[in-house]
């Protein structure tokens, strides 16, 4: 008898770019790879990456099944600083609502990647 395929869940966590908000993400993604048949990926910045990769690299050692999808996040065209990828970057309130602009405009490129 020839044994059944195995289906993978595959899990995709978008985190709001803030260190509250990533960190847990993070924390949440060990704790559904850990599941058999579990794939995770965390949607993030270049920036992100490097800053929280540390800890995802740790996970990946260990064999759990988790990974960063990483988009270009449109600081400048969105008024912002070279950089400026994350919340606690912002150099002035005043330029939230720009942060907010270029987050929503990384959802619609993420949106794309998944367009058939």
């Amino acid at each position: 008898m020839a044994s059944e395929p195995v289906n993978q869940l595959h899990i995709l966590l978008i985190p709001y770019l803030a260190p509250g908000h990533t960190i847990p993400m993070i924390d949440m993604a060990k704790l559904f790879a850990q599941r058999p048949n579990v794939m995770v990926t965390i949607v993030t910045t270049p920036l992100n990456a490097i800053r929280y990769g540390s800890t995802i690299q740790q996970h990946i050692k260990s064999g759990l099944p988790v990974r960063f999808l990483e988009l270009p996040f449109p600081a400048t065209e969105n008024g912002l600083p070279e950089g400026c990828e994350s919340l606690d970057a912002l150099p002035g309130l005043h330029l939230v609502t720009n942060f907010t602009a270029a987050v929503d405009m990384l959802e619609q490129r993420l949106e794309q990647c998944f367009d058939c």
